[in-house]
């Protein structure tokens, strides 16, 4: 497997409500410098034509239409790898958004491929000399690898998965996901954080985490580099592929509320789920709670088992509680982020212009030009919740402790959702 020159630790850019940055023309011209072939990176990171968004610089975003169709894009792999071992050789510390999008674009590929094949190996399981197995290890530590680059873990090296790892990918029928719903390093840092400080160190009872995917598998790579080194002690972190919105063709229900585990992972990796749960505690992180449905499921299976769940959501739809008096997720999440939810149409909508190459109309969109602050917006959840009068004193301890550590988190704020059109 290859191994990219080890990375100077550098300040990570801001990113935008999706997790884009901007890469000022400076630092293109620095990189070409340095030997990196910028024609070869054209299709990856767009130019913005109308340079007054941009007050007045010259930019390309760090994602394109080729961050969203990862299938297509896996020979890029080759080229993220060239630059960036061009720039940690020969620009230290010149390029940081520029080398922040080329891990970004890496870790988006590696991330997409690990899910397709996990989805492949749980549907279709191997038998024989079956090569999947192997290659899904060893896409699962270039993911883990690369994510912990764009987070700026100490001395953590970016890996490009083996040739003939892509050659499999290749030939995958599996079909890809085009975007994970919680895919911003700065949203995934504060909860990292949050969690470090907040919920793990003060309950050393927690000796792993489950997150279900695929929203949350940005996280999750994060989580198995990141934590351990805030925490000072190892965790693990499993995955599951779980979820009721966007996966309703899959059974995963069985009888009295159990869960069809074989359904949610190869069967290596259930068994060290299997391990791992048994007698102990486990928090349960997912992207979003909108009716608990997951969060409910996953803490099932933790039960199921032979463990304890404790349940987290690094966004709420907290807009449902407007919509409906009766919604109700306190039985559902234990630890509910104040943080409105980014909804899937919202997402779409900015991807969309991307998949269209239309950086202006990206950078346009009214989802970027929302009033006021984040802050303010998770204060407004927690009046919500208070005068719901349906949440314990713990949980809404929980939720002022979020409140007090969000005053210093850099995340835009969130747009809401278009209500629901009335017939």
């Amino acid at each position: 497997m290859s191994r990219l020159a080890a990375p100077r630790i550098e300040h990570r850019p801001s990113c935008d409500l999706l997790g884009l940055v901007h890469i000022p023309d400076a630092e293109l011209r620095r990189a070409s410098r340095a030997g990196v072939d910028l024609g070869r990176l054209d299709t990856l990171f767009p130019i913005v034509k109308d340079s007054t968004l941009t007050g007045g610089r010259r930019v390309r975003l760090s994602r394109g239409r080729a961050y969203y169709l990862p299938r297509r894009s896996l020979s890029t792999c080759t080229t993220l790898g060239a630059a960036l071992s061009h720039l940690d050789r020969d620009a230290p510390n010149r390029t940081p958004a520029l080398r922040y999008a080329l891990l970004d674009n890496l870790h988006n590929l590696t991330a997409a491929a690990t899910y397709a094949l996990w989805q492949d190996l749980t549907d279709h399981p191997s038998s024989g000399s079956d090569p999947r197995p192997a290659t899904l290890d060893r896409l699962l530590d270039c993911a883990t690898a690369t994510t912990a680059a764009r987070h700026d873990v100490l001395e953590a090296i970016p890996r490009l998965p083996a040739p003939d790892d892509l050659a499999l990918l290749e030939s995958l029928e599996t079909g890809w996901r085009s975007f994970r719903e919680l895919d911003n390093p700065d949203k995934i840092t504060h909860e990292l954080r949050f969690l470090a400080h907040r919920v793990l160190a003060p309950r050393p009872e927690i000796t792993a985490i489950l997150a279900p995917l695929y929203g949350s598998l940005s996280f999750a790579l994060a989580a198995r580099t990141v934590l351990p080194a805030l925490l000072g002690r190892p965790i693990d972190v499993h995955l599951v592929r779980l979820g009721f919105h966007d996966q309703a063709a899959i059974n995963y229900l069985g009888a009295s509320g159990t869960v069809h585990h074989h359904a949610t992972a190869p069967l290596a990796y259930r068994n060290h789920l299997d391990a791992a749960a048994k007698g102990a505690t486990v928090l349960v992180v997912d992207d979003n709670v909108g009716y608990g449905s997951t969060l409910r499921a996953t803490r099932a299976l933790v039960e199921q088992l032979g463990g304890r769940a404790i349940t987290r959501s690094v966004e709420s739809a907290w807009n449902l509680y407007h919509r409906s008096g009766r919604h109700d997720i306190t039985n559902a999440a234990d630890l509910p982020s104040l943080r409105p939810n980014l909804h899937h149409s919202i997402q779409h909508r900015l991807i969309d212009h991307l998949l269209r190459n239309d950086t202006d109309a990206y950078l346009r969109d009214p989802a970027h030009h929302v009033p006021g602050t984040l802050h303010q917006q998770m204060e407004t959840s927690f009046d919500l919740a208070v005068s719901t009068g349906a949440w314990s004193t713990s949980q809404l301890d929980a939720m002022r402790t979020e409140l007090a550590d969000a005053a210093f988190w850099r995340e835009p704020p969130v747009p809401r959702p278009a209500p629901p059109t009335t017939p």
